[in-house]
């Protein structure tokens, strides 16, 4: 599988439908006249911007103009941590625990890559499968859920920052994740149950529960594609900025590299540093993308690169 299908996979589980978008919800309670959760603002109100800045709270909420919230770049635990005001000493040490945590899911993704990969094919044919298979489809999901338990013991990134924050750190910390998590679980109930104002019963709670935490994996595998595809390009940035290449060809030789993130997901080339021959082979590649002049200078870079390495 290409690299772009496997990341178009992840953007599935990201955004994939709950339960209730193949099958009518069920089960809403409380009374029909009941509050309907408030509208955002609109396309000409634009970001919400607090009277004074004295008196604003960190917050990792961020809305477009439309009214709808940003995507985060990291688990919201994560962007949390890192919108408290940290001391150099603190920023290093909170450092440290994200790369380790990053490294963990990157295993693990890397062991249940197949699992991965099916969770997000049935997440695509969701809509098109009759009850049991839809069934069974929830049934690996949860699996998936489940085998993950060994990184969901590490906890939160809060918790695993905790003998670095103090405790107001980690209580501001926690109360951003919950002011986020009740404005992205209200979006997700205007797009999931329109007509509805009122209060949802538990079974419908619980479908939305179940899609954020589809969001957060799917997020997090394809952040943990992007991490490698960039440590990667980063091994060859001091040939590829000297070769002048246009707009398309920097997306091609960026998703030549997010290609090879994924082969080394599925175990297809060793992660880390690359041999020699590894080397060649990915210059290989990048030729393939270059003109005929750039190719000469490729070439070029190559020869001055091995004599460089060879001299005494």
């Amino acid at each position: 599988m290409s690299s772009l299908a496997f990341i178009a996979i992840c953007a599935c589980i990201a955004v994939a439908p709950p339960a209730a978008a193949t099958a009518p919800p069920t089960g809403v309670s409380g009374s029909p006249a009941a509050p309907a959760v408030p509208t955002p603002p609109g396309v000409l109100a634009g970001p919400s911007v607090a009277a004074s800045p004295a008196d604003a709270k960190p917050t990792i909420i961020n809305r477009g103009f439309d009214g709808m919230l940003e995507p985060l770049d990291a688990e919201p635990e994560t962007a949390a941590v890192y919108r408290l005001k940290l001391d150099d000493e603190s920023l290093r040490a909170v450092e440290v625990r994200e790369a380790a945590r990053s490294k963990a899911f990157s295993d693990f993704v890397t062991a249940h890559y197949d699992q991965v990969l099916a969770a997000g094919s049935d997440l695509q044919a969701m809509r098109a499968m009759e009850p049991a298979d839809r069934a069974a489809a929830f049934g690996r999901i949860r699996k998936l859920f489940a085998d993950m338990q060994p990184f969901t013991a590490r906890g939160t990134f809060i918790d695993e920052c905790s003998a670095i924050l103090t405790a107001e750190q980690q209580a501001e910390a926690r109360r951003m994740v919950t002011e986020w998590h009740a404005a992205r679980k209200a979006e997700l109930r205007r797009e999931v149950f329109p007509d509805v104002t009122g209060e949802l019963n538990q079974q419908a709670d619980e479908r939305l529960e179940f899609r954020m935490r589809l969001e957060s994996i799917g997020g997090m595998v394809k952040r943990t594609i992007t991490q490698r595809a960039e440590s990667r390009k980063a091994q060859f940035e001091d040939v590829t900025k000297r070769l002048d290449l246009t707009p398309e060809q920097t997306e091609k030789v960026r998703n030549l590299f997010m290609e090879i993130g994924v082969q080394e997901i599925q175990g297809k080339r060793e992660p880390g540093a690359y041999s020699m021959r590894e080397r060649q082979h990915i210059f290989g590649e990048l030729a393939k993308i270059l003109d005929e002049p750039q190719r000469a200078k490729l070439r070029d870079l190559i020869i001055n690169r091995g004599a460089s390495q060879q001299a005494p």
